[in-house]
């Protein structure tokens, strides 16, 4: 399946929880947002992959922008703004790009199943896709701060994060290692999971977006 097609299909599924549920509901994986700040967020962010505009992502305030500039719209003028930006960014679904806007919308569309109390496939191919660029970022990070290799094994095979032999293990479900990656889980929790060592050392660098100081479930 193409980034293309597993990006649409996302969207759709978000676009029917959002219009089927509270738009107003508390998103807590994200802060201070709702389940249509998320929605803003989604729709003006693939607009700015689209135009190569990134202004705030070093320091943090690139999502936020999205929300500010777009709270008083309304859902629908949301969703039309999400597909004009779809139809737009579309090429970028077969560049390196493409990666990043699945690992974040797969992401965000079970932070909003969360907060509607909506929970769905979580042991499917958009889930596994969604791994492979914080994957790839996990195992940059391991090498650039001369971190010991750490074996991931999940429900579908195993691979090696780092260089060299690995130091540990974790063993866990593609699900549960997307929302560690992506900061939904904070320190206790990670260490709740299958090691087979001390987590310690990969603690500092396993969420790609700052540690989360309190628990997530789901």
């Amino acid at each position: 399946m193409s980034n293309a097609v597993t990006y649409d299909a996302a969207r759709r599924r978000i676009i029917s929880l959002a219009t089927g549920g509270d738009p107003e509901a508390p998103v807590a994986a994200c802060p201070g947002w709702t389940v249509r700040d998320v929605v803003a967020h989604l729709a003006v962010g693939l607009g700015d992959f689209a135009e190569q505009r990134f202004e705030g992502v070093a320091d943090g305030s690139w999502g936020e922008r999205h929300v500010t500039e777009r709270r008083g719209r309304s859902m629908g003028e949301l969703l039309v703004e999400w597909e004009r930006n779809f139809q737009v960014a579309e090429g970028l679904f077969d560049s390196p790009m493409g990666a990043v806007l699945i690992a974040e919308i797969i992401s965000h569309e079970h932070d909003i199943r969360t907060a509607l109390g909506r929970p769905g496939e979580r042991d499917n191919v958009a889930v596994r896709a969604a791994l492979t660029r914080p994957l790839q970022e996990l195992d940059k990070r391991l090498r650039e701060q001369h971190l010991p290799a750490l074996r991931v094994t999940l429900e579908h095979g195993d691979r090696v994060v780092g260089e060299g032999e690995p130091a540990g293990g974790l063993r866990t479900s593609s699900f549960e290692l997307l929302r560690v990656l992506g900061g939904r889980r904070n320190d206790e929790q990670v260490r709740t999971l299958d090691w087979d060592t001390d987590p310690g050392p990969w603690l500092p660098v396993l969420s790609l977006f700052g540690r989360r100081e309190t628990a997530l479930v789901e």
